[in-house]
């Protein structure tokens, strides 16, 4: 008997019977579809199963959708935007019934595996989101170069200005009626500033705002007061327009103050080159998280159960090595020490020695303790106090090239001074330039670089070498996280230094993140308001 076939294969070989039975569907529960073509209505379709087949062989899935997300459905937004039928809500109709007919025809031989249905959920999903972005940007392109022939049309022939003036106004009517119409998704626009310049049905039923309650304000409303204080909407706007996009997931803030996780995609709107605004499309997340979430309860606590059990067997033992060190080398140097009352001229140079390793001691126990208050969702304690960054980077410069020998090199712009927390800012500096000397280039520079734009200070730390794929760069700076080259045996930690960091950074107001090319080096950044007052509450001091 020959073993099942595999989802991949099941979805090559029933290819040509799912685009026929979603057609029929499409062309009855679909206005716009009655009229096309078979060719003209399925257009990107095929190309697409044919990606989440090979997405489906990938040996990592998840990780294969998530590097063709950004492309997966967006022709098919392309395509429907240049046909005048359609709406929106058609077009994520489409999705609805195309999700129908996969499960059902791919399940006749047997119900799928968790994961491959997993795939195929958020496959379908990124599908949906990405076609009514797409959509959304090409109608709005349309309306733009509406108004560009007018005037165009204006210069030769001033008769026909009433006659375009009226079609513009029809087709920015249109518009405006098809994103009122989408009840599923929050679709709204903001000025370049993030003021609410539009807002459809959709954000009514999700967010709880009328129109009159939304427009005219600043989209930071929607966000909860964490995100606020952390600048999430203003660089959630910066990054798209430097991007070109912003996709995330995180909490968001209804009118009546109660909370739900959002999937956000941020689009910038240009006119002549200039920004003119930002659209952006949101879904609540919630019902479907919590149907996930029930269904997989008892796989993921089996395996957080097992990964918190690996994780603390590997932190026992790395913690009995490296606190045994330091506290070995006092112990011996204070028997020296005595032994030998008589050795007078000794006598400093180990004790010296004994507060040395104490001193690293306990720099071990704060780095401990502050992960853990980190992981328990609490913030860091800090001390504020006005100083020059680059007078800092330089002190700390010095210290390291006493133990790793002259590689540091600071750069700077002129003083780059600021209200922060110094010993913190220092343990920030300290850890990235010991993470370079471990994962960098032996005997290569590694640079500190400080800067300042109007409102915010900017530190890079930069060391040569080997550099970090993508894979290792994500969760970096989580909890106990080390590189494969650590977990290789290669070089000591606990892994609890980036999470310290990233603590400091965001206690402080700021942001914190990492670029790294294979084989051309990696640069940490910080980025910190030059105030961090407004970001640091009172906290009880560290014990």
């Amino acid at each position: 008997m020959s073993p099942p076939a595999s989802t991949a294969q099941r979805l090559r070989l029933s290819t040509s019977r799912i685009l026929q039975t979603w057609e029929a569907r499409t062309r009855q529960q679909v206005p716009a579809a009655q009229a096309e073509a078979s060719p003209a209505l399925r257009d990107s379709l095929p190309d697409m199963l044919a990606e989440l087949a090979t997405t489906l062989e990938q040996p990592s899935p998840d990780q294969a959708l998530g590097e063709r997300e950004h492309a997966l459905g967006r022709e098919h937004g392309y395509e429907r935007a240049s046909l005048s039928a359609y709406s929106l809500e058609q077009v994520i109709h489409e999705y609805q019934l195309l999700r129908q007919v996969l499960f059902e025809v791919l399940e006749e031989e047997g119900p799928l595996s968790t994961a491959d249905r997993d795939v195929l959920l958020d496959a379908v999903q990124v599908g949906v989101r990405n076609a009514a972005s797409e959509f959304s940007r090409q109608r709005g392109l349309e309306a733009e170069n509406g108004r560009k022939a007018l005037l165009e049309v204006h210069a030769q022939l001033e008769q026909q200005v009433d006659e375009r003036t009226a079609a513009l106004a029809l087709s920015e009517e249109r518009f405006r009626l098809f994103v009122e119409g989408v009840h599923d998704y929050a679709l709204f626009t903001l000025d370049p500033e993030g003021v609410i310049t539009s807002w459809n049905f959709g954000c009514v039923r999700v967010k709880g705002y009328t129109v009159q309650e939304a427009v005219g304000h600043h989209f930071r409303m929607l966000y909860t007061e964490e995100g606020r204080d952390r600048r999430d909407p203003e660089d959630h706007l910066l990054l798209a327009a430097r991007e070109g996009r912003f996709r995330g997931e995180g909490m968001r803030r209804r009118k009546d103050g109660s909370t739900f996780l959002a999937d956000a995609l941020i689009t910038p709107m240009y006119r002549d080159g200039l920004l003119i605004g930002f659209s952006k499309v949101m879904q609540d997340l919630t019902e479907r998280s919590l149907l996930l979430r029930e269904r997989d309860l008892s796989r993921s606590t089996v395996e957080n159960f097992r990964a918190e059990r690996e994780v603390r067997e590997r932190f026992i033992a790395m913690v009995s090595h490296d606190l045994r060190t330091p506290l070995t080398a006092a112990k011996m140097s204070a028997q020296i020490i005595l032994r030998r009352p008589e050795a007078q001229e000794r006598q400093l140079e180990h004790a010296v020695r004994v507060v040395s390793n104490l001193e690293r001691l306990d720099q071990m126990i704060s780095d401990l303790l502050d992960a853990s208050r980190l992981r328990e969702g609490q913030a860091l304690s800090v001390e504020l106090s006005h100083f020059d960054l680059p007078t800092l980077a330089q002190e700390v410069a010095e210290e390291l090239t006493t133990v790793h020998g002259d590689r540091f090199i600071v750069h700077s712009n002129g003083k780059v001074e600021g209200c922060w927390s110094r010993d913190g800012l220092r343990r920030v500096l300290e850890n990235l330039a010991v993470n370079a000397v471990k994962y960098g280039e032996p005997g290569t520079p590694i640079t500190f670089s400080v800067h300042r734009s109007e409102h915010r200070a900017g530190l890079r730390v930069l060391n040569l070498g080997k550099g970090l794929t993508p894979e290792e760069q994500e969760g970096l700076f989580g909890h106990f996280h080390r590189g494969q080259e650590a977990e290789r045996g290669a070089q000591p930690g606990w892994g609890v230094g980036l999470t310290v960091v990233r603590g400091v950074v965001e206690a402080l107001g700021g942001i914190v993140g990492v670029t790294s090319t294979p084989n051309s080096g990696t640069t940490f950044f910080v980025d910190l308001p030059l105030d961090s007052r407004p970001f640091v509450k009172e906290r009880p001091g560290r014990e």
